[in-house]
């Protein structure tokens, strides 16, 4: 189940999300550059990595070099796009993906926007930021509360359609039962810490509700970007 708000700021809404419950995947896509062409390297990012994957897994179980196969072909069009048409040049997006089966499955991404994993009333982040931010924050030079505040924190360091080649980020997923995964944009997070997520998913029965409750959350703390969450109940 998922949410996308063009928030009170922003003029258009350029993050994108698909669900696919009937195979397991549910993605989110943040554009990046500008206007309409981040929209684009979006939809791109979305619509050809589900086509991929739902290819692949009509046929076998998914595995860890397929999602990275799906982001890798949406990175070429994406990329192949904004160097052959003007208006698209620079276009950008960043992508997250989770892919289920039974008790494992996969996560990956580049950019920005994040996967979270929420069991018996505890948060954690299943992604790391590629941005600049975060390289520091790794070195020990910033703190997490510093990184939140830095001007340079919306500065992705990969994407997809940023460069020819991609470097996504891929791990395997254990799940257990009740387990509530969180896909989200930046614009979630840039108003909402991890505790303030949390206590909003503590108490989520019905996950569209608890969608709703995310972003209006987010709109409510300053809505300075589009907002894109999706709840998946394993």
């Amino acid at each position: 189940m998922g949410r996308t708000d063009t928030g009170r700021v922003r003029a258009e809404n350029q993050d994108v999300f698909a669900v696919r419950d009937d195979l397991g995947l549910a993605v989110v896509a943040d554009g990046v550059a500008r206007p309409r062409a981040g929209r684009v390297a979006a939809e791109v990012a979305v619509d050809i990595t589900v086509e991929y994957l739902a290819g692949i897994k009509r046929c076998r179980r998914l595995r860890d070099h397929d999602l990275r196969k799906a982001m890798e072909t949406a990175n070429d069009r994406a990329f192949g796009l904004s160097c052959a048409i003007s208006a698209y040049r620079g276009m950008a997006s960043t992508l997250v993906v989770t892919a289920l089966d039974g008790a494992k499955g996969y996560v990956a991404h580049v950019g920005d926007s994040r996967a979270y994993r929420f069991r018996k009333g505890v948060l954690s982040g299943l992604t790391k930021d590629h941005n600049v931010v975060q390289r520091w924050v790794d070195a020990g030079v910033m703190s997490v509360e510093q990184a939140r505040l830095d001007p340079e924190r919306h500065v992705v360091t990969r994407a997809i359609g940023a460069e020819r080649t991609l470097r996504p980020e891929i791990q395997e997923l254990d799940i257990l039962p009740r387990d509530l995964l969180l896909l989200c944009s930046d614009g979630l997070t840039e108003h909402l810490d991890d505790a303030e997520i949390a206590r909003h998913l503590a108490t989520v029965e019905d996950l569209g509700e608890g969608a709703d409750r995310l972003v209006d959350a987010a709109n409510d703390a300053g809505g300075s970007d589009n907002v894109t969450v999706v709840l998946i109940r394993c």
